[in-house]
């Protein structure tokens, strides 16, 4: 079933005549690898590549986040590094994902004149150790909402009795190529915090006779968080809001699950080291995300390099936190389209709201752990990110005063 085309992989679709729907999909390896890259994509690269397909249908808030940090000016940032890291993230696998399936899923863009570098520079970095043996090559069973399984004639035949097709000849078959571009198609459709324990925080403009949300107001704190979003890897992101069952993201979470089923990810301890490239910023609101060291590299002419933060301003500097410069302020919509206040007229904004300035309430919410998972959620699988930071708000118990 494999393409001629090298660019190309083949996948058989089996159709029910009758009703004319796809009843599952018969792939091999290459196509389920294709699946498990995705995962490891950063949200960033993800919403950049839904972004270029126009017919896909958008889910959550990471494209307008996308679109957000690419309108943003570059004077808000810390350096022009910082909007590059944020608008072309990579990844601690990207070697894996892109270079190595048999289709090249380019998640990065080119370097700024276009061209390939052409002097090859011989550096010296650790080696990965080669698998004792070859994987032999598998088939597999995809359904439409992503449910991966092993595919043995067992497991088509539970399909189909579940479908309540008993004739195998009312079933046809149609094998179509997959590139790079259809692959995309699978993109997802995707303790409490006190004032005193937390510095970030953002001011909710909220409309006191229809509780809808107006705008926010925050510093870059809060906008650095956001940010960080587009940095995590997609299945990192699954397994910290409890991908396998507890999060409903389309079928994005059963392809989760499945591949964890069968591959085991999530025990394969492979972000031990860090779940980003050295000198991406990691949230404080979210400690188990972390970056990796910095790889000693040695060159064959210069000896050991010592490689340095390109988000910070200052020469020679090795780590700093954060991608926008300090007391910066942002105003941002409840479906997360951030604005740099130096860009709004703050009389045209509260003008556009229609409200009479006594029926608009201001509520000051701290964000921690528990606050910063729930604006994760929101990215991606709700357009209104800000109202459900709210609700959750709303539902802590209030404490007593003392």
């Amino acid at each position: 079933m494999a393409s001629e085309d090298p660019t190309k992989v083949s996948i058989k679709l089996l159709i029910d005549q009758e009703s004319n729907k796809v009843i599952v999909a018969e792939a091999g390896s290459d196509i389920v690898e294709i699946f498990r890259s995705l995962l490891k994509f950063p949200l960033g690269n993800i919403a950049r590549l839904i972004g270029k397909h126009q017919c896909l249908q958008r889910a959550g808030c990471s494209n307008n986040l996308y679109n957000s940090v690419e309108s943003l000016s570059l004077t808000s940032f810390r350096t022009d590094a910082c909007k590059s890291m944020l608008l072309n993230p990579r990844s601690i696998y990207e070697d894996e994902y892109s270079k190595k399936l048999k289709l090249y899923m380019d998640v990065s863009e080119p370097t700024g004149c276009g061209e390939l570098m052409d002097n090859p520079t011989d550096l010296k970095v650790g080696t990965v150790a080669n698998k004792d043996e070859s994987e032999g090559e598998s088939m597999f069973f995809i359904t439409d909402d992503l449910t991966v399984m092993h595919g043995l004639p067992g497991d088509l035949m539970n399909i189909l009795h579940n479908l309540g097709i008993n004739n195998v000849c009312q079933i046809e078959e149609k094998v179509v190529d997959i590139s790079s571009n259809e692959s995309m198609l699978v993109a997802p459709n995707v303790k409490v915090t006190t004032e005193k324990d937390s510095k970030t925080r953002v001011k909710i403009m909220l409309r006191k006779s229809d509780r809808k949300i107006l705008y926010g107001e925050a510093s870059e704190d809060f906008v650095d968080l956001l940010f960080s979003f587009l940095t995590i890897p997609l299945e990192f992101a699954l397994e910290l809001l409890g991908g396998k069952g507890n999060l409903t993201m389309g079928s994005i979470s059963n392809l989760f699950k499945d591949l964890d089923t069968i591959f085991s990810i999530t025990k394969q301890n492979s972000y031990l080291n860090g779940i980003l490239p050295p000198f991406y910023s990691c949230p404080i609101e979210l400690p188990s995300i972390c970056s990796q060291h910095p790889t000693k590299i040695l060159h064959s002419s210069y000896g050991y390099l010592k490689q340095l933060d390109p988000k910070s301003p200052i020469p020679n500097a090795t780590n700093s936190r954060g991608y926008f410069k300090k007391k910066s302020l942002f105003v941002i919509t409840d479906d997360l389209v951030v604005k740099s206040l130096s860009s709004v007229s703050s009389f045209s904004l509260l003008k556009e709201t229609g409200s009479p300035l006594c029926d608009v309430e201001q509520v000051v919410i701290s964000i921690g752990e528990v606050e910063a998972l729930a604006l994760l959620r929101a990215c991606l699988c709700s357009s209104s990110a800000l109202s459900a930071l709210l609700n959750l708000y709303v539902k802590q118990p209030k404490q007593e005063p003392q």
